[in-house]
């Protein structure tokens, strides 16, 4: 009993321990029309440039919804690095953060304009403007700083 005990205090403190230093949040990239659609040339163009964006970090996570254009968006980024993506719900932005809060290293997130937005303002805990459904430069990096989260708000120059 005392053993059980002392694997269950040691595992609830290595999972209090688990967070990502740094936390990439991106919007889909530039889609054609239609249900599910595919990502437009542009597009496409703006995916691979996320692997120049990123090419000098070194992800532990890809993440991405179960849409065409999300995994379109983060297929360049898992090639590159050699890495799955994995799926995620976005239904739920709450237990998703919590996934993501378990991760190590870095995290990229791959998302929509109605979550993407709505996650980092989640995980900062700072309130986050919405992304237009017309935008697809602006992304966030949050950064761990003690037990909370840093947000950066920046744009692609491409």
């Amino acid at each position: 009993m005392k053993y059980v005990l002392a694997s269950l205090i040691l595992l609830f403190a290595v999972n209090l321990s688990a967070a990502p230093d740094t936390v990439f949040l991106f919007r889909h990239s530039e889609k054609l029309t239609g249900k599910d659609p595919h990502l437009s040339d542009a597009g496409k163009q703006r995916a691979q440039q996320l692997v120049s964006l990123l090419s000098k970090v070194q992800p532990n996570t890809i993440f991405s919804t179960d849409y065409n254009r999300t995994i379109e968006t983060a297929t360049p980024l898992a090639e590159y690095f050699a890495m799955p993506i994995e799926t995620y719900e976005p239904s739920d932005l709450a237990k998703f953060k919590q996934t993501v809060l378990t991760q190590s290293g870095v995290v990229v997130v791959v998302g929509h304009s109605n979550t993407t937005a709505k996650l980092a303002e989640l995980i900062a805990q700072v309130a986050v403007e919405k992304m237009p459904e017309t935008e697809f430069d602006r992304y966030f990096i949050l950064q761990k700083v003690g037990q909370g989260y840093q947000l950066s708000r920046l744009k692609m120059n491409f």
